[in-house]
């Protein structure tokens, strides 16, 4: 039995909150670059070779964007694994990899303040914010204000204390400058050398965690496996490169480790990982999609679900974020920070570009601000022949109702209809018929719906009623009901 809708905004990625849709079709929004040139590259020694941001978020107190990115130096890494201290070269210093923090005004241009939490090699203090034991990378963040004031922020990373002792991690701060570890030992044994995301599911009250696979199928096999012994197989790469989640209801104790997304037919054979955020009425995830048998790229697709743990795509798989665009300097991979940053009606994603493959070292990255509207992952789209939908029921409890759309070469009429069991199309709602609307041909992130001039809904505050909409030319991004 299909719920009726709660009041709140409802998003388009599938037809969850719709009851039907006729002659429209859905579309996946790519973010466009904004400016076209890089915000973001290495200008400090400490820095490396590149910089990665991984979480920036816009402070409506201070006014300002705050950004936690990865500084990468390749020659320390180099030197690290030609000291052979252990098997992979992951363990103690010299430390290559590390955790900073920048400020800014416009989102542009960033400042590095001198924190003296770290000091360079020379005395000179830093804006390094945290280093873990032995490596600090593609770390995620939670922010819960209401949390105890020395837990405001948590941060998961994958981390090597010894070679025995590898895996997830979690550190807080108050600040999210000051870290910590809550755990002396990885609350999640195994390697997991990738973005690991954390998430705060407050409906089930558990902590989300995404992470690489354990108990991957291909795990273990070689060549010499099999009788024949064939050159090529899955034994080839990295195996584990799945998305496996875990949970938690107090961050110590974490449910058995399990594969919940695999490529399919039309993937590659590689998930590399997924980065998973909350949005209005849906988890999103950005599914990076890694070719590990010939181009050696990373393309980012987008994948939502209502509960966090079954997850669907677009049926034609098109590229939220490609790797390379037309026109442009061929590119790689492309990595994007934690989750957009919501600032007035646009949605800013800050990515990193490699201009080098996997497998060749990464010298050669520049990041990028990318732009979305306000909800601008996914619209419903009708060109030369009009399109419909009509929403699940709900009842009415505010006394207005607002859509996300795009009408600027088109129109949009909508209606308001009672369900009734004997007209399969609905019953009209006297004075809020289509012949009633006043039309709309705007583009805006917020259209308030009105009749003859009444926006006002409060007459119907109660009733159980569906909305209508009829499409001309024009595509819609969400409703608020």
């Amino acid at each position: 039995m299909f719920e009726d809708l709660t009041p709140g905004k409802h998003l388009l990625f599938d037809n969850t909150n719709i009851a039907d849709t006729y002659q429209l079709t859905r579309i996946v929004h790519q973010p466009t670059r904004d400016p076209a040139s890089p915000v973001f590259i290495p200008e400090e020694d400490w820095e490396g070779q590149y910089v990665t941001p991984l979480n920036v978020t816009f402070d409506t107190v201070l006014n300002k964007y705050r950004m936690w990115y990865q500084a990468h130096d390749m020659r320390v890494e180099k030197e690290r694994k030609e000291l052979n201290n252990s098997p992979h070269g992951n363990v103690g210093p010299p430390q290559p990899i590390y955790l900073c923090y920048a400020e800014s005004t416009d989102g542009l241009k960033w400042n590095r303040p001198a924190l003296d939490i770290y000091r360079y090699k020379d005395g000179r203090a830093t804006n390094i914010v945290f280093k873990g034991h032995s490596y600090a990378a593609g770390n995620t963040f939670v922010y819960q204000p209401d949390a105890p004031a020395d837990r405001r922020y948590l941060m998961v990373n994958c981390d090597w204390q010894s070679t025995q002792s590898g895996g997830i991690y979690i550190a807080a701060s108050p600040d999210g400058l000051h870290w910590s570890y809550i755990n002396d030992k990885p609350l999640i044994h195994g390697e997991s050398d990738t973005w690991n995301c954390l998430i705060w599911n407050a409906q089930r009250k558990v902590y989300m965690l995404y992470m690489r696979a354990w108990h991957s199928a291909a795990w273990g096999w070689t060549k010499d496996t099999l009788p024949g012994k064939h050159d090529v197989g899955p034994w080839k790469g990295n195996p584990r490169r799945r998305v496996s989640y875990s949970e938690s209801p107090d961050l110590l104790s974490w449910s058995e480790p399990q594969i919940i997304y695999s490529p399919d037919e039309l993937d590659t054979n590689d998930f590399y990982c997924m980065q998973v955020f909350r949005y209005e009425d849906y988890f999103l995830g950005m599914l990076w999609l890694y070719d590990d048998d010939q181009r050696e790229t990373i393309d980012v697709e987008l994948a939502w679900s209502r509960d966090g743990i079954h997850w669907r795509r677009h049926p034609q798989r098109p590229k939220f974020l490609p790797c390379s665009r037309a026109g442009e300097r061929p590119e790689y991979m492309v990595i994007p920070a934690q989750q957009p940053t919501a600032v007035g009606d646009d949605l800013f994603l800050y990515h990193v570009s490699h201009r080098s493959p996997h497998s060749q070292e990464k010298t050669d990255a520049v990041s990028y601000r990318t732009r979305l509207r306000r909800d601008g992952f996914v619209s419903l789209e009708a060109s030369r022949l009009p399109g419909t939908l009509i929403t699940r029921p709900f009842v009415l409890q505010n006394d207005h109702i607002t859509i996300n759309a795009r009408a600027d070469q088109g129109e949009i009429v909508a209606e308001l209809v009672e369900p009734w069991w004997y007209d399969p199309s609905g019953k009209a709602i006297e004075g809020f018929a289509a012949k009633d609307f006043d039309i709309i041909r705007e583009n805006k992130v917020s259209h308030r719906l009105s009749w003859r001039g009444k926006s006002n809904l409060s007459t119907l505050i109660g009733r159980r009623i569906m909305l209508r909409l009829a499409l001309y030319h024009a595509g819609i991004y969400s409703v608020t009901v």
